[in-house]
């Protein structure tokens, strides 16, 4: 292959050579540095979970459901052995409605037993008060990726031609050949009647928006033809004197979408949304089966392996459990150690970058300060279970499909005696096998699983440069999430609240603005990159990198081109042009060249290391160079 200059293409210099030698798994559109970890940790507790299984090794402790739960997923003979009569009793709730007053009737009991259903009812911290629990709404989920995905005609027709396909073909399977193509129109009718009228994921990226608490009262005048006083008070034990709307645009028009005309509509989309969640249960012909359409989105060529899915479908009902044994078993006290005074560190280099900022008054500092001071930290893995799933005991006498109907009953009850509760901040919302990092704007804490604190993220035998340019990169971006286009808008207590001054905060939103023009428009796989929908992340990772550059250049032994090389390995990656073009729709990060190219080229330190001149293509000028943190 010809070598690019570093110069010209900064990712592809780095990460070439791995590109045109990486295959993507038939299984996934995609490879690369992230996925193959994931792979790895998957191989390896595979081959753990085959040993206990063969009496080679004991069964810890937190694993013993889990391995229960295995044997059921991975009996495919018994999964497909009366499927259809399983599914005709699954939907049975649904094909006896009769009417929309029926329908509301029965709604309140249809979410307790675990069906999916037009009204979205959720407990989560109330954005203006996080230590209470409230009731939120939201809007229900569509068939393709996004409401821009419906407007290309051509592109929309093609891809809703390809799911009713594979539902047709799934009904026909399963002993719904008479009705399927009626249930199948209502579901694409009413489908067409949410996505006419929900918001887009670049407008639901903006978080602050999406707040607006009313009286139950008020929610009840959006869908008057709702019984949601009768079904919010069964689920919730009594009547809520406060409901937060999340979609506010769909709430605005939801009297026109949740009414008695559109019941046959409702009918036949709860059907098969009811019926493609449990499809995967089932024997695996329906597992391969149900998984048509995703395959066709993201270009992915084969269905996973029974095997490999058996796996899968048993660690996502235990996660947290499976999470925690890998922690506790291959990461070691030295690098928890060593990763907890990295971070502490990069804490201590924001706080002193805070002070060298000239455009934030000091009123906007001393604030921002404070929500630093109050940032929680989390690495490695929980000290224990949460209770449901420490108690979660699966029935082998029971079939699959039976075990995750309970599941989803209990995890149902559990969920809504949250509402009034105080949150539970110590939970973890990544298993530690999670090769992943994540903030939580609620809870002004930082999370950092086991999985991803390895090579090339991290290594006690890489140099501080080298960690510095990747899991240094990485927990600064979280850490940059706290002040981001949305963590700005939370306070130190996770409150959405107005804490910087008016005159801060509009030069904060110009500097912002600045990176929203760097990204949007450019190409990914043919599709073109959303600035505004990308914002968050790109100001996170130009962030990561300011303060993680800043702590890798107070050691004595700085290799600056060991760290931006370093991060440009972490976002190394081979996709299916599909994928790409999908992300771009939905993902609210920038694809992995841009995110490295971008990202660097605002760094005087880049452009002295690798010698970047006007007329490369790796050069901004630097007047043009963005710095907000």
């Amino acid at each position: 292959m010809t070598k690019t200059d570093y110069r010209d293409d900064f990712y592809q210099a780095v990460n070439g050579a791995w590109i045109e030698q990486a295959t993507i798994p038939a299984d996934r559109p995609v490879t690369g540095g992230f996925y193959d970890l994931v792979e790895g940790i998957e191989k390896e507790e595979r081959r753990v979970l085959a040993a206990i299984e063969a009496g080679e090794m004991k069964t810890p402790a937190d694993l013993a459901e889990f391995v229960k739960f295995d044997q059921l997923t991975k009996d495919w003979d018994r999964r497909a052995a009366g499927e259809k009569e399983a599914v005709q009793e699954f939907l049975k709730p649904l094909l006896a409605l009769g009417s929309w007053d029926d329908y509301q009737k029965q709604e309140a009991a249809l979410i307790q037993a675990g069906y999916t259903t037009i009204l979205a009812p959720t407990i989560a911290p109330d954005s203006k008060n996080t230590s209470r629990n409230e009731l939120w709404l939201a809007s229900p989920d569509l068939i393709l990726p996004d409401t821009t995905s419906y407007q290309d005609k051509e592109g929309k027709e093609a891809l809703l031609a390809n799911w009713s396909e594979m539902v047709q073909r799934l009904l026909e399977k399963l002993g719904f050949e008479k009705e399927g193509a009626a249930w199948i129109q209502q579901a694409v009718n009413f489908d067409q009647i949410l996505a006419d009228r929900q918001s887009s994921s670049e407008e639901l990226s903006d978080s602050w928006k999406n707040y607006h608490p009313m009286t139950l009262a008020e929610a009840s005048q959006k869908v008057p033809n709702v019984l949601l006083t009768k079904t919010l008070t069964t689920l919730l034990g009594q009547e809520p004197d406060k409901v937060i709307i999340y979609d506010g645009r769909f709430f605005d028009q939801a009297h026109e979408v949740y009414v008695e005309e559109n019941f046959d509509a409702v009918k036949g989309w709860l059907i098969i949304q009811n019926l493609l969640d449990i499809a995967g249960f089932l024997g695996d012909d329906t597992r391969v089966l149900a998984g048509t359409f995703g395959r066709f989105l993201s270009g992915t060529k084969e269905a996973v392996k029974p095997e490999k899915s058996a796996f899968r479908q048993a660690r996502a009902f235990f996660s947290q459990a499976v999470g925690k044994w890998y922690g506790e078993t291959y990461f070691g006290p030295k690098a928890k150690q060593d990763v907890e005074a990295m971070v502490h560190e990069l804490i201590q280099v924001y706080e002193r970058r805070f002070d060298q900022i000239d455009w934030l008054s000091d009123e906007t500092r001393q604030k921002a300060k404070v929500k630093l001071a109050a940032l929680a930290v989390k690495v490695g893995y929980p000290d224990s279970l949460p209770e449901d799933i420490a108690n979660r005991r699966v029935d082998e006498q029971a079939t699959l499909l039976e075990n995750v109907q309970r599941f989803s009953r209990e995890a149902v009850a559990k969920h809504f005696k949250k509402w009034g509760q105080a949150p539970d901040k110590s939970r973890w919302g990544m298993s530690a096998d999670t090769v992943n990092a994540y903030y939580s704007p609620d809870f002004n804490q930082i999370v950092f699983p086991a999985a991803i604190l390895q090579a090339p993220f991290y290594d006690l035998k890489q140099s501080a440069s080298q960690n510095f340019g990747g899991i240094g990169t990485v927990i600064a971006h979280e850490i940059t999430h706290a002040f981001d286009t949305n963590g700005a808008r939370y306070d130190e207590q996770g409150n959405l609240k107005e804490w910087w001054t008016k005159e801060d905060f509009a030069h904060f939103e110009k500097k912002t603005e600045a990176v929203v023009q760097a990204f949007d428009g450019l190409d990914s796989a043919g599709a073109k990159v959303n600035g505004h929908l990308t914002v968050s992340e790109n100001v996170a990772d130009l962030g990561g990198v300011s303060a993680a550059l800043t702590a890798a250049k107070d050691d004595e032994a700085t290799d600056i081109r060991a760290f931006f090389e370093n991060f440009a390995t972490l976002w190394r990656q081979k996709a299916e042009p599909k994928y790409l073009a999908l992300l771009a729709t939905i993902d609210v990060h920038a694809p992995a060249k841009l995110r490295t190219n971008v990202t660097v080229k605002n760094f005087d330190d880049f452009a002295a290391t690798f010698d970047v001149q006007e007329g490369d293509g790796m050069y901004l000028a630097p007047e043009k160079r963005i710095q907000i943190w």
